[in-house]
């Protein structure tokens, strides 16, 4: 108890130094816990999708190029297919540039069965299927954009000759896609035919499977592309999991990215917090010389010292984690990363890990001058200019 009163009175004897630094370890572990945490959402994101069984089928030549939606006459006759549906991409904007949306327009009649792991109540399937400009949106998407079921949303698209205006008639409660935008594929068909796009013009960007249990999805794979080879559309079809990951690879090794820039904080904080225990433990020299000199171990002092620097990081890395918790806890968009399928969930765990390193660094940062301290004679130290 002595000693945790040592390390207080230390600590607020230099107020203006203890709360920059501790404010350094703060700013520095908001950042680390941030970063931490875009791994663990890319593998929340993966073992999500890695339990749905849809196939996603593209065109072989090309993501982009499109297939045509009649395929899915095809596809449902195959063994294991519970249902296909065509699967238009619309890259839309919401009141300014800045605000994309990326909605995907599908089949009203076949949501209940593409997508039973996202949780819609009967009542917004039933108006979805009714209502020809019904939409639905993810949690998060709802949340940026402060839409409310109900609202009246329009979406711009093609260069803003297209203006689709959508209701609200639902919000998703699953957290596969808190970024999906979903509405009717028809509506979208009859919204471009007004402004002289035909349906061929705009071909489905992909086609969606879903395959009755998980022991078909390799089959279901392999007769898709099969059925397809030699044919003007040829498909490259792969798992729902598979496909995201492929989404991610787009933007490079995410994980090396995130690994190389938390080591650049973790040194550059490292450095900054080794100035500054370093000048705190210079002008504690006196103080170590009275207490040695009043027979206190040098084991003592060291803890004391030690004490000090570990409960400025801690403040400052609580301070940061609690910031991070607080402003991405129940998530956060990662669209200009990762589109539809990119969020960011900051986790106690990552929150934990970050604290756990700002403790760690604080303690490092401040061995080198402690043990320094520790050798030199009080007689020394009471000569040394402060």
């Amino acid at each position: 108890m002595q000693s945790l009163r040592l390390v207080f009175r230390y600590v607020i004897r230099q107020p203006r130094r203890a709360v920059l630094t501790m404010l350094t370890f703060a700013v520095a572990t908001f950042i680390f816990t941030v970063l931490a945490a875009i791994p663990s959402s890319i593998d929340m994101i993966l073992k999500k999708t890695a339990e749905t069984l849809r196939v996603y089928s593209y065109n072989a030549d090309g993501r982009y190029l499109g297939v045509p939606a009649r395929d899915c006459r095809t596809i449902e006759k195959l063994p294991g297919v519970v249902a296909c549906m065509p699967m238009v991409v619309l890259r839309a904007k919401y009141q300014n540039a800045s605000e994309t949306v990326q909605a995907f327009a599908l089949d009203a009649d076949k949501v209940a069965q593409m997508y039973p792991d996202y949780n819609l109540p009967p009542e917004v399937i039933e108006q979805f299927t009714k209502l020809r400009s019904a939409a639905v949106a993810g949690r998060l998407l709802m949340r940026k954009h402060g839409w409310k079921v109900g609202d009246v949303v329009t979406l711009r698209g093609d260069s803003n000759r297209l203006d689709i205006k959508f209701t609200m008639v639902g919000e998703i409660p699953a957290d596969n896609y808190p970024n999906f935008f979903m509405f009717r594929r028809d509506y979208l068909v009859e919204a471009e035919k007004r402004i002289g796009i035909s349906e061929e013009k705009h071909p489905a960007g992909f086609l969606v499977t879903r395959v009755d249990t998980a022991a078909h999805l390799p089959s279901v794979i392999h007769e898709i592309d099969s059925t397809f080879h030699n044919s003007d559309f040829e498909t490259a079809s792969m798992t729902e999991s598979e496909a995201v990951s492929g989404l991610m690879s787009t933007v490079g090794d995410i994980r090396s990215i995130v690994s190389a820039v938390s080591a650049v904080i973790a040194l550059t904080i490292f450095l900054i917090a080794a100035n500054a225990m370093s000048m705190m433990v210079r002008e504690r020299l006196r103080d170590v010389a009275v207490l040695r000199a009043l027979g206190f171990e040098r084991s003592y002092i060291a803890r004391i010292l030690l004490g000090e620097c570990a409960l400025i990081g801690t403040a400052g890395g609580a301070l940061g984690c609690a910031l991070a918790v607080w402003q991405f806890g129940s998530g956060t968009t990662l669209r200009a990363v990762l589109e539809s399928a990119g969020y960011l969930t900051v986790t106690y765990g990552a929150a934990l890990e970050a604290l756990l390193a700002a403790i760690v660094i604080s303690i490092l940062s401040a061995a080198i001058p402690v043990w320094g301290a520790m050798r030199v004679t009080p007689a020394d130290a009471f000569r040394k200019t402060i």
